[in-house]
Formats: C-alpha cells, sequence, structure tokens
C-alpha cells in the first residue's frame, strides 16, 4: 500500500537505516530458514556475487512490497544478511558462510512476502483507521500522532512475525481506541478552533460582564458541540451544522457585549436587554426576507444586511 511506504517515514531502502534501532523481536521458527539456506550452499551452481547480488535485489523487492510495515523484522534480517555476506563473501576464509547469510536474505524476503497477506488481513482493523486518520487530517497538523500510530502498527506486526499473535491482537485493540482519539480531536480541532478564538474574543471583551447571558448561552453551545462531536465525529454534515451554530453564538456574545459597551450609562444588565430588543426587531424585518439568521454581527451589519436583501426584493 503506497501511503505506508511513501508518506509515513518507514524504513529505507538503504540497509544501514534498517539497522537502526535494535531488534527486540525474532522471526518465530527460523531454523527452517537457516536449513534452507544450507541446502542451497552444497547444491548451487552460482557465483558468490550472482548470490548475493539476487539477495540485495530480494531486499529491494521487499522494501517496494512495503514490507518494511508489514513484516519488517524479515526485511530487516534479510539486510543485515545481506550486508554481511557481502562482506564475508571478499575472504576465502568466511566465503561460505557469506554465500549462506546471502541465501538466507532471499530467503526471508521470500517468506516475508509469503507471510504479508497474513498480516495485512490480521490488522486490516488498525490499517483502515491508519487511513481514516490521513483522510481525516486534511491540514496535516496532526502528522506526527498519526506517524507515531503507524510505528505503533508496525510493532505489532513484529509481534506477529514473532508468533504472538494473542498479544498482537490485544496491542491493536488498544491502538485503535487510541487512533479513535486522535480522530476526535481532529474534527475538534478543525470544527471548532476558531469558535474558541471567537469566544476568547467575547471573553476580552468582558463580555460575561457585559452580556452574561448571551455570553453563557455561546459557552453552552460550545460545550453542547464538543460533546456531540465525541460521539458522532464521522457525522460530517451534522458536526458542521453544530459547530457553525457555536459559532454564530460566540460571535454574537462578542458584538452584543460591544454593543452594550455603548450603553455604559445603563447598568449591564439593562443594556444587553436593550441591545437584545434592537436585535429581536431587526430579526423580524429579517424573517420577512430570508430563511437565515442574521444574529451573530454587529447591530450595523445585520442592518446593512436587512438592507441589502430590501434592494434585492425591489430588484425583483
Amino acid at each position: 500500500m503506497n501511503y505506508f511506504k511513501n508518506t509515513l517515514s518507514v524504513t529505507s531502502l538503504v540497509a544501514s537505516s534498517l539497522l537502526t534501532g535494535c531488534m527486540t523481536q525474532q522471526i518465530a521458527n527460523t531454523k527452517h530458514v537457516d536449513d534452507a539456506a544450507l541446502k542451497q550452499l552444497s547444491s548451487t551452481k552460482q557465483t558468490p556475487e550472482q548470490i548475493c547480488s539476487a539477495a540485495t535485489t530480494a531486499v529491494k523487492q521487499g522494501h517496494e512490497a512495503s514490507l518494511n510495515f508489514y513484516t519488517p523484522l524479515h526485511l530487516e534480517q534479510a539486510a543485515d544478511n545481506v550486508e554481511d555476506g557481502l562482506e564475508q563473501i571478499k575472504s576465502k576464509e568466511t566465503l561460505n558462510e557469506g554465500i549462506k547469510k546471502c541465501f538466507k536474505a532471499s530467503k526471508l524476503i521470500e517468506n516475508g512476502l509469503a507471510m504479508k497477506p497474513k498480516i495485512e488481513s490480521a490488522l486490516k482493523d488498525s490499517i483502515d483507521q491508519l487511513e481514516m486518520l490521513k483522510k481525516v487530517d486534511s491540514g496535516k497538523k496532526f502528522t506526527d500522532d498519526i506517524q507515531d500510530s503507524a510505528d505503533d502498527v508496525v510493532d505489532i506486526a513484529k509481534k506477529i512475525e514473532a508468533g504472538k499473535m494473542n498479544e498482537a491482537m490485544q496491542d491493536q485493540a488498544e491502538l485503535i481506541q487510541d487512533m479513535l482519539e486522535i480522530e476526535i480531536e481532529i474534527v475538534t480541532e478543525k470544527n471548532l478552533t476558531a469558535v474558541e478564538a471567537m469566544l476568547e474574543r467575547a471573553d476580552d471583551a468582558d463580555a460575561d460582564d457585559l452580556a452574561p447571558k448571551t455570553f453563557e448561552k455561546a459557552e453552552n453551545e460550545l460545550e453542547s458541540a464538543h460533546k456531540f462531536i465525541q460521539s458522532n465525529y464521522r457525522k460530517n454534515k451534522e458536526v458542521e451544522n453544530i459547530s457553525s451554530l457555536a459559532m454564530r453564538a460566540a460571535r454574537h456574545a462578542y458584538f452584543v457585549a460591544k454593543e452594550v459597551e455603548t450603553f455604559k450609562e445603563l447598568k449591564p444588565d439593562a443594556a444587553e436587554e436593550k441591545v437584545l430588543y434592537i436585535e429581536s426587531l431587526l430579526e423580524r424585518i429579517n424573517k420577512k426576507l430570508s430563511q437565515e439568521p442574521i444574529v451573530g454581527n454587529s447591530l450595523y451589519d445585520q442592518s446593512t444586511l436587512i438592507s441589502k436583501q430590501i434592494d434585492t426584493a425591489l430588484e425583483l
């Protein structure tokens, strides 16, 4: 799958990068790989250079097949054996050992390719969730979190390679929950960050003192939006609608506070009621002209919107 090979910073084709970090897992049942390499060593008619060249090609093919994601231990160990084999065939004393390691590398890649469908099937849920995170994170603001999750999937794949299927499935269940939390965080950030910033502007404008009712309503709308996203983060249209309501409420709190400030000679409660009353009069006119509410704008802008709607109606 190209996403894991190209987008996430997985293992490089260069053998040295395959060696970064010591392997904590070992492939299960590797004796048959060693036996196969010994058998090939005793019957081969190829030159050492041909054998190790074929092994090098196999490692490249393994990378192209994304074994660095699906069967990383096979690819890492194959790369190790190729590197050692290429060095050892340079000396007569270690020639046979070098040939054996190159044969082993090719066999590891062969086995890794054969095992890939099994791991791909076992990790389908976590792989699907990784794809979902990539899709949702259109702004590329959570790339590091997604990369960490991909690295965790690779660790789980290693456990399957090591024969620890039950443990791997338990780890996958926990990881999926973690990735769902990331998805919720992404959806929340995408839809409510601007709302929170607007409400902060209202707070800075002393809306909690100048327009407490309107400000409290805005806070409640924001809280409702947060709660809704927690349970309905994939209902895109509904999330968009409730976020828009929260934004309108936050803008309303801000502009009501700014208007109340112009009535400082009045007590805040009376001033707020005065602004809300003026808004209600404007909204009565607006409803005759449009289905879209105009609250969430300054009183001047609300009157401008109504004026434009009247001009449009008169032109018909």
